[in-house]
């Protein structure tokens, strides 16, 4: 299984270890490469992920910690969920995570948004929404989507 996390940092750095699957990881800071894994980490943006990879590529995107941290306006949302449409394969699974605070998240995050995605409910034990909050300080979510194949695509 192929995964591709999205915004790497200090507490990622156990994801590549404990993840049983080929583990790929893309930050813009060249400094978090040490948290992906060995000749397995690119440096560039979520919002180009087609650049770096070809289509059609992972069964799984994380783009976790990004929202509000570097993409932080409603076009590059938009861009980000268009390229995790382009590198997942069909039916592959896209997690996003955020801080649903508007400071964070200054615009609605909808992983619906041009139907790339079909909202879904992991079988993860304890998740019961294809939305699910977090009960920490930080109001993080996790979003989870399928991927569809929509007409118009791009």
């Amino acid at each position: 299984m192929q995964c591709l996390f999205v915004g790497m940092h200090e507490y990622t750095w156990h994801y590549p270890r404990l993840l049983k699957m080929d583990f790929h990881s893309l930050d813009m800071d060249p400094e978090q490469a040490a948290y992906g894994s060995a000749g397995k980490h690119t440096i560039g943006s979520a919002t180009n992920m087609s650049a770096h990879y070809a289509e059609a590529s992972f069964d799984v995107v994380v783009a976790n910690g990004v929202i509000g941290w570097g993409l932080n306006e409603r076009p590059d949302f938009e861009r980000l969920l268009k390229q995790c449409h382009r590198v997942l394969k069909p039916g592959a699974l896209l997690i996003l995570g955020y801080n649903d605070t508007p400071e964070r998240a200054p615009f609605n995050v909808d992983i619906g948004w041009g139907d790339l995605f079909a909202p879904m409910v992991p079988t993860i034990p304890g998740v019961t929404q294809a939305r699910h909050a977090m009960n920490d300080s930080y109001a993080h979510v996790f979003l989870f989507g399928e991927r569809r194949e929509p007409a118009a695509a791009t």
